[in-house]
């Protein structure tokens, strides 16, 4: 795999498509992905972080799970929950 995707040491278990239907996020490069073209809303002071700070971990300037808690923070804020004890997480 490429470095430039900036591996995270764990998932984030996103319900993003309807309930029960969930999405492992593994890396800042899927992370953007999602924000960019997932996501339910491009508001949002977290969501604007969580977009920022992507671009500074891809561009080497930021460890990647910096990117992770962002994308966390974004997830929070727009009301995606986060599956913090499922299987795949660990």
């Amino acid at each position: 795999m490429a470095v430039s995707e900036k591996w995270w040491q764990q998932p984030v278990l996103l319900e993003l498509d309807g309930i029960g239907d969930y999405r492992a996020v593994r890396n800042t490069r899927e992370a953007a992905e999602v924000l960019l073209d997932r996501w339910p809303t491009h508001e949002g002071v977290a969501y604007k972080a969580a977009i920022r700070m992507c671009r500074y971990v891809l561009n080497g300037e930021q460890p990647a799970d910096y990117a992770r808690e962002d994308f966390i923070a974004a997830a929070v804020e727009a009301y995606i929950h986060v599956d913090e004890s499922h299987p795949s997480a660990s």
